[in-house]
C-alpha cells in the first residue's frame, strides 16, 4: 500500500504550515525578548547568559523580523526535503550512524499497527547524534564536553 494523494498533499501542506507557524513564533519571541522559548532542543538545551545578552540587544523592526522568518522557515524547509529525500530513497541517511535499510510512507492499516513513534525517540537519540558529531566549534547542549 501506498501514502494515498489526500494524505501525501495533506501532509505537505501541513508541514509548510508549520515551518511557517514556527518560524513567525520564533520571530515574534525575539523582537519581544522572551529568550526562555526560544531553544527547545536538545531536551537540556538553553542560552548561555552571554547568548541571551546578545538576543536582547537586536532591534527588531518590521524588516528584521521579515527577514528572520525567512531564515527560519527557510531552514526548517530545508531539514524537511532532507528527510523527505531519505524517506523518498533519493538520499541515504550517514550509514556511520547505523544500518539503512529503505522505508515508506504508507497509508494507516490496521494490519501494519505501529508499536514505536518516531517523534517519541526524536529528542533522546540526539544523544547518539552528539557521540558521533565532528566538533564544529559550538554545541546545542548546555553541558560541557
Amino acid at each position: 500500500m501506498k501514502l494515498s494523494e489526500n494524505n501525501k498533499k495533506s501532509l505537505l501542506v501541513s508541514i509548510h504550515q508549520l515551518i511557517e507557524e514556527y518560524a513567525s513564533h520564533t520571530a515574534n519571541d525575539l523582537e519581544y525578548k522572551r529568550t526562555k522559548r526560544l531553544i527547545n532542543y536538545p531536551s537540556n538545551g538553553g542560552l548561555t547568559e552571554a547568548e541571551k545578552l546578545e538576543l536582547g540587544q537586536l532591534e527588531i523592526n518590521p524588516t528584521l523580523k521579515s527577514a528572520l522568518r525567512k531564515v527560519l522557515a527557510s531552514n526548517s524547509a530545508g531539514v524537511f526535503f532532507s528527510f523527505l529525500n531519505i524517506i523518498d530513497g533519493t538520499a541515504d541517511p550517514n550509514i556511520e550512524f547505523g544500518e539503512w535499510g529503505e522505508v515508506m510512507l504508507v497509508d494507516f492499516d490496521e494490519e501494519n499497527e505501529m508499536d514505536s513513534m518516531l517523534h517519541d525517540d526524536f529528542y533522546g537519540t540526539y544523544w547518539d547524534w552528539k557521540e558521533k558529531r565532528p566538533n564544529p566549534g559550538w554545541k546545542l547542549d548546555l553541558l560541557d564536553e
